[in-house]
């Protein structure tokens, strides 16, 4: 991949995870049970990939190396994303995208210590002002005022630090042979057979009025995540975690933007 190639995947990945926060948040208030939306989200965005693997004439083939790996990866993109639509329910949308814009630190960190990226400088030096800005950002919003307010703000570091251990994991055991499409089709699959259970066993669908119209939120955001899996699993693919990571800088002013465009916040 190419480095201006890299850098407009960077920024198109971060510009779609803007828009996530803000969806969070929708379907939050639409009153959408979070197990509702990984099992649906995932469906669709798997059908989504798959349909384009088709188009292309490469089809949909899995082997036991892929499954696992699509396994694996749905059951850790899960964890960071239950918790995220939780938390994202109890913070400002803003504040929110700001905590979990510290990732790219966690997945360098986590990246160095598995022996994956060696020490640079310079790295070390932008992924340090990526920080920075964000705790600035956390404080000057007065984003920590109140009790309450303090500890989901520090339970909102879970998933940055969670979303750290998942890029890891999605970069360093990608299954030779295996196209970006058909691993980003496995993992949402895996992702909504994994939180199946839970649906039927706490949020069963009992009559067509479950669904309600407040449920365009998730099937807007589900078209949008298609496009984002084919760019996350394109980088994460060819540019590494640490890189694929730092989408998040591009990520939180959108986040922070909508967050005053559809919440009020300062």
């Amino acid at each position: 991949m190419s480095p201006l190639v890299q850098i407009l995947s960077v920024l198109g990945l971060g510009l779609f995870w803007g828009l996530s926060p803000t969806f969070y948040r929708l379907m939050g208030d639409e009153g959408i049970p979070i197990t509702h939306i990984i099992v649906m989200s995932g469906t669709g965005v798997g059908l989504g990939l798959a349909t384009l693997n088709w188009a292309r004439g490469v089809g949909f083939r899995v082997d036991r190396r892929s499954a696992v790996y699509g396994l694996v990866c749905g059951l850790l993109l899960n964890l960071p994303f239950a918790l995220s639509l939780f938390v994202a329910r109890k913070l400002p949308v803003s504040l929110f995208a700001v905590i979990t814009s510290t990732s790219p630190f966690w997945s360098y960190g986590l990246a160095l210590l598995m022996g994956r990226e060696g020490l640079s400088l310079l790295r070390v030096l932008a992924l340090a002002a990526g920080f920075l800005s964000s705790a600035v950002l956390i404080l000057g919003r007065g984003g920590f005022e109140g009790s309450g307010s303090t500890i989901w703000a520090l339970v909102a570091f879970g998933p940055a630090v969670l979303y750290a251990i998942y890029n890891v994991y999605t970069s360093i055991a990608w299954p030779k042979g295996v196209d970006t499409l058909t691993a980003g089709a496995l993992e949402s699959f895996a992702s909504a057979v994994l939180v199946l259970p839970l649906l039927l066993l706490l949020d069963p669908v009992r009559e067509p009025g479950d669904i309600h119209l407040g449920y365009w939120t998730l099937g807007v955001i589900t078209l949008i995540w298609v496009v984002e899996r084919v760019c996350y699993f394109t980088l994460i693919r060819h540019s590494g975690s640490v890189t694929t990571a730092q989408a998040v800088y591009v990520a939180t002013p959108a986040s922070v933007l909508l967050g005053a465009v559809f919440f009020n916040e300062p």
